[in-house]
């Protein structure tokens, strides 16, 4: 495991555009590259998990692999990243972002958290029920 921060960036003129970068230190907020801007950072304990965990979230929105960057309003990407179960932490975020921007992100972050949480108990129980299924055959000798 190897921590590092994940970083979010937008270009003044690529709003609906959002690139995910990783670095192993804390970035300068007002450092960006080719006029792009930073508008959040996490710390991840595990960063390539965070990594990667961001684009199962966002992989529809994928527009370019290389860059890392996805066609995503930048709230929700956001709340990508706050929903994750990962150990992570908010480093930065934006300040120019509003109350209803925050407040976007707080709704949509526990929307993402649900459909996790949906996600996890479905697996719990496709795997309950293997267990239970093996169980029996075992009981009746066909394993």
């Amino acid at each position: 495991m190897k921590t590092g921060y994940l970083t979010l960036e937008t270009h003044p003129e690529h709003l609906d555009l959002v690139r995910v970068i990783v670095k192993d230190k804390l970035p300068n907020t007002q450092e960006a590259s080719h006029g792009s801007q930073i508008r959040y950072i996490a710390r991840f304990n595990d960063i390539d998990a965070g990594q990667m965990h961001l684009h199962n979230m966002l992989h529809n929105n994928l527009v370019d692999l290389d860059n890392h960057i996805y066609r995503i309003d930048l709230n929700q990407a956001i709340a990508a990243v706050e929903a994750d179960d990962l150990n992570h932490a908010r480093v930065w975020i934006d300040p120019s972002l509003g109350e209803n921007d925050r407040s976007v992100i707080d709704t949509q972050t526990a929307k993402f958290k649900l459909r996790h949480k949906k996600w996890n108990r479905f697996w719990l129980i496709v795997g309950a029920a293997f267990v239970i299924y093996f169980f029996i055959m075992t009981l009746f000798g066909q394993i």
